[in-house]
């Protein structure tokens, strides 16, 4: 069996485990956090937990949204932003798993998603896969792990 990884990075996104060949759901998590002061981080002993049930030949290729800097946010915001992303690209790289970078719009355009509002993710996922673990609100993270791992699965 080979995996594909979908990564939506950040305190609130998610990570999903993809068999490539079945296209079923292996895992579906929250991005691991943990309390720093009055605020999270992202738990990098949390990514190494999750991506360490696998070896290098396990997995097929990880997909990491690439984001950047958007007008209007503050610097500590982007700061922490980053801090979170470099947390994930080193717990790849750790492991030795090759890494591709996906654009919101290329995996959004793949899904049918461009310019849809944020929960459309949910949505989508819970018509591929209505036994997904993204029944919440605040699973927008996960479902967008989903349908970034989908979208490395049709590359």
């Amino acid at each position: 069996m080979k995996i594909i990884i979908g990564i939506d990075p950040g305190l609130t996104g998610g990570i999903a485990v993809l068999d490539s060949e079945s296209k079923e759901i292996i895992r579906v998590e929250d991005m691991p956090t943990s309390p720093e002061g009055k605020k999270r981080k992202v738990n990098g002993f949390g990514l190494m937990s999750i991506f360490g049930g696998y070896t290098r030949n396990d997995i097929e290729m990880v997909y990491l949204e690439r984001v950047g800097a958007r007008p209007g946010q503050g610097v500590v915001s982007m700061f922490s932003f980053g801090r979170s992303y470099g947390a994930v690209e080193a717990a790849v790289s750790l492991l030795g798993f090759p890494l591709t970078y996906v654009t919101p719009q290329r995996w959004k355009r793949s899904a049918g998603l461009l310019g849809a509002h944020k929960d459309a993710s949910r949505g989508k996922v819970l018509d591929l896969y209505p036994d997904a673990d993204v029944h919440r609100k605040k699973d927008n993270g996960r479902a967008d792990a989903v349908l970034i791992a989908r979208y490395g699965e049709s590359q």
